[in-house]
């Protein structure tokens, strides 16, 4: 498998890390970023090269990622515009730009190109990631083999409707921070509550991955596993009695909610 990465960022660099090494010499990556220097630190195993340079009937990439933020992504998908056209083979072009809709992209990608939507997130960095992705009509099932192959290297990915994509950002795109500001705020209690901080960042970190792990293997109802950790006035009764008041439930609804409707803001 060939594929080119046209951003080098930390998305685009985890992906390419995870390539290599779920794939080894099985992929060749071929990568470019108009700030040359992000490519310098890039494992050497990556060919930094020119887009012109990649499509030529032998080295000609099965997927271009196009690892860039929303705002830079005209100026990147313009450098393919006047490449494709007269090339017989043509890859899957993967945009991993949050909001950009496959319409969008449409206008800026070579006439009839494959794309993929994909909405990762950045645990995808340590390997964890959680990945969303649709397809253009004019997808085949080959394309989707070529997306998750990429995909599963850093992480779990599944396939959705594009209209899910939005909510999709705003919940697991976005999701980390609302996950990094409780582990913050769980560390800061254990602290005030009398623990040292590097015993309070063990127990609040151990017990998040724990919680997600006991939901997994278990497959419960996270509210079936809440009632069975709480006693009739116990200490969780009372912890979570406080989070209500603070309307902590609604609060993480509408983080979500106002994430998704920034995500469709950024695509109109």
């Amino acid at each position: 498998m060939r594929v080119g990465v046209v951003g080098t960022g930390n998305m685009g660099r985890a992906l390419i890390d995870a390539l290599l090494v779920k794939y080894g010499n099985a992929v060749a990556i071929m990568a470019f970023d108009q700030n040359h220097n992000a490519c310098k630190t890039l494992q050497s195993a990556a060919e930094i090269s020119q887009p012109a340079e990649w499509f030529t009937e032998e080295r000609t990439p099965s997927a271009v990622i196009i690892a860039v933020k929303p705002s830079d992504i005209v100026s990147a998908s313009e450098i393919f515009s006047s490449i494709d056209e007269k090339k017989r083979v043509k890859p899957l072009y993967i945009s991993i730009a949050a909001g950009v809709s496959i319409s969008s992209l449409h206008k800026i990608l070579p006439a009839g190109a494959r794309i993929c939507r994909v909405m990762p997130n950045t645990p995808a960095l340590v390997g964890a990631g959680m990945s969303a992705y649709a397809l253009s009509e004019n997808c085949c099932s080959d394309d989707s083999r070529i997306v998750e192959e990429i995909f599963t290297a850093c992480g779990k990915i599944l396939q959705v409707p594009e209209k899910m994509l939005n909510a999709v950002t705003g919940l697991s795109g976005s999701g980390p921070a609302y996950v990094f500001l409780f582990i913050e705020a769980l560390i800061e209690g254990g602290v005030t509550a009398g623990l040292p901080y590097q015993i309070a960042r063990e127990c609040a970190l151990q017990t998040l991955v724990g919680s997600a792990e006991m939901i997994t293997k278990t497959g419960e109802n996270p509210s079936v596993l809440k009632s069975k950790v709480m006693s009739p006035a116990g200490t969780t009764a009372s912890g979570l009695m406080a989070l209500e008041e603070n309307a902590f439930k609604h609060a993480v609804i509408s983080a979500v909610v106002a994430a998704t409707r920034r995500s469709e803001q950024l695509g109109s």
